[in-house]
């Protein structure tokens, strides 16, 4: 989590957002200006935001796909998060792409961890190590996955996370390099440009930076 450097989220919290308050944002703005036009005028949420607010990376590396073919996603889920081919045909496929949802990563985080700790309590056989190697390194993956899918990426039906996100958690020893910030940023306001067209009825992105737009509203008149 230290080197992630994603450790902030965890204790940034996971809000129910009323619904009134998301619409009315969301009515209020401006794709041509990339602004919130409220009565005070206009506003909008900056990198500096995510750094200061978040306290999480706004610099470095950033995902250039724009999209992920769901046999891509096969490949990571038995490749890097130790899904069986069976699982990871069935999840993916079963949600038009490649996607997951929170209910199969859940169950999968809870098998490996139960394994991360069986093998610590027989860390005599050597036989093993590698095999911890390679769960741990799957868990910690997972609890990433799971944590980027309730915050910063946050889908519209609040049931799958887009797996192209483990493009940027798949090798733990380049996780650093990320600009999460960025790339959380440049996904709500995609997800709030989405709102333009009247078929969207659910909107994705991280909430909770449009509740800090409504709180400092009372200072600003």
């Amino acid at each position: 989590m230290d080197r992630s450097g994603l450790r902030p989220l965890l204790v940034t919290g996971y809000e129910n957002i009323s619904h009134g308050l998301v619409c009315a944002m969301c009515e209020r703005w401006h794709q041509e200006t990339s602004n919130f036009h409220l009565p005070v005028g206009e506003m909008t949420i900056t990198l500096d935001d995510m750094a200061c607010l978040l306290d999480i990376p706004v610099a470095g590396q950033l995902i250039q796909e724009d999209d992920l073919h769901a046999d891509h996603g096969v490949e990571m889920l038995v490749g890097q998060l130790m899904f069986t081919m069976e699982e990871a045909v069935g999840k993916v496929h079963g949600n038009s792409g490649a996607f997951v949802t929170y209910t199969a990563l859940k169950k999968q985080y809870e098998t490996l961890l139960n394994r991360c700790n069986y093998l610590g309590a027989h860390e005599e056989d050597l036989s093993e190590e590698e095999e911890m190697r390679r769960v741990r390194s799957a868990c910690v993956q997972v609890f990433l996955l799971l944590l980027l899918g309730y915050t910063l990426f946050a889908g519209t039906n609040s049931k799958t996370i887009n797996l192209i996100w483990m493009l940027a958690i798949q090798d733990l020893d380049h996780i650093g390099t990320w600009a999460w910030g960025a790339m959380g940023l440049a996904f709500l306001y995609e997800q709030l440009n989405l709102t333009y067209d009247s078929g969207v009825g659910s909107i994705g992105g991280y909430m909770t930076l449009l509740v800090v737009i409504f709180y400092f509203l009372p200072f600003l008149n």
